[in-house]
């Protein structure tokens, strides 16, 4: 699937090599569903190569994978994250 970034993607200063590293190798993958919004966004935590935790959010538009968001993984994140981890 082809992988393009928001402008909104870039505000946190993630590279794109670094997300495109947890979207192939991802620790939890889960879908937000809000009653507001038709688009169902994934939530993507994993560690990019240098094995930084990130959380990255993307929505899937005509078969490309759309980044919406990109940052070092938040404390509300990190439980998931951490379940995720385990064996």
């Amino acid at each position: 699937m082809r992988v393009e970034f928001t402008q909104s993607a870039r505000r946190h200063k993630i590279g794109k090599a670094r997300v495109r590293q947890v979207l192939a190798n991802p620790v939890v993958v889960d879908r937000i569903v809000e009653e507001h919004d038709p688009r169902v966004r994934l939530l993507i935590l994993g560690d990019d190569d240098t094995g930084r935790a990130l959380e990255v959010i993307a929505v899937e538009e005509d078969e490309v994978l759309v980044v919406i968001h990109a940052m070092d993984l938040r404390q509300k994140f990190r439980a998931l994250y951490e379940e995720g981890k385990r064996p």
